[in-house]
């Protein structure tokens, strides 16, 4: 049954891709914008499904969590969910999801204004760090490309569920976002990181390889995150992970608050998941810096 549910979800994305209309809620807090909301990209059903994946050993944290790595593919709801559960004991204020553009649509660096519906109720976004971004020309507000990118919408509920009252700054990266212009953005975010932000790296690693081959680019991946080695991981492609400039985004905020080793929470593909060596996989890792508590 479990099994079934998984490969359900694994279809889930592709069903909730495609809707682009928005419904407008409000007006902005930017002299006039119109802010709307993206349409919801999973049911009530479906949301308590996932919910319902949990970790049989969840994990524990008694440090603050600066940035993470975490699955945007819902098969992978088990791990969300274990990242989120602790993730929701330190209650941040404010989240910065960095995805993957995965069309590619639009300028390199995406953002946006409008809120998230889910089946909780909305996700805000973060009006003022959103601004910024648009006023220092980090990035470019592109609410149609936003609204059917899944490695923000698929995440947005699991937020609201774990994360009532936090606020969001989506932010989608073109495939060739290189690691200088993921440095700029992140000086161009410096007020707003404080310990009530969390940056989240929206990634999904290994594509369309059986289980063993999926494990193997997994290792190897595993290397150069622990090394840090940002050429090598900018080099990798699909068969590796969906963005390394998204990945690199969690890591950089690290190495700026002195932090150079991250905890690896999860490593799974979906060829385990579903118990079906045979299908072609998506790879997964949760990864946890944590503040240095003598400078924290």
């Amino acid at each position: 049954m479990t099994a079934l549910l998984l490969l359900c979800f694994s279809f889930l994305l592709l069903s909730g891709c495609d809707g682009t209309s928005l419904t407008e809620k409000s007006s902005g807090e930017d002299g006039g914008i119109s802010v709307s909301s993206h349409p919801g990209f999973i049911t009530r059903e479906e949301l308590n499904a996932i919910l319902a994946d949990q970790p049989a050993v969840p994990s524990k944290a008694d440090k603050r969590i600066v940035s993470a790595v975490m699955p945007h593919h819902l098969t992978a709801a088990r791990l969300i969910n274990d990242l989120m559960q602790i993730l929701a004991a330190q209650e941040p204020g404010l989240i910065i999801l960095v995805g993957p553009n995965h069309l590619n649509n639009g300028n390199r660096i995406i953002t946006g204004l409008d809120n998230w519906e889910t089946p909780e109720g909305l996700v805000e976004t973060d009006q003022p760090t959103v601004n910024l971004l648009l006023k220092n020309s980090l990035a470019s507000r592109d609410e149609g490309t936003l609204s059917s990118e899944h490695s923000i919408g698929s995440l947005a509920p699991l937020i609201k569920h774990y994360l009532p009252k936090a606020k969001i700054v989506p932010l989608i990266l073109h495939h060739d976002v290189t690691l200088q212009e993921v440095n700029t953005l992140l000086a161009g975010l410096e007020p707003c990181l404080n310990e009530h932000t969390v940056l989240i790296s929206s990634v999904d690693f290994s594509h369309y390889l059986t289980r063993v081959e999926a494990q193997g680019k997994d290792r190897e991946t595993l290397k150069y995150m622990q090394e840090f080695d940002y050429p090598a991981l900018f080099r990798l492609g699909n068969d590796y992970l969906d963005s390394p400039a998204s990945l690199a985004a969690s890591f950089r905020l690290a190495e700026k608050q002195g932090i150079r080793a991250f905890h690896v929470l999860g490593n799974t593909n979906s060829g385990i998941l579903l118990q079906n060596d045979m299908t072609q996989t998506t790879s997964y890792f949760t990864l946890v810096f944590y503040a240095d508590t003598d400078s924290d």
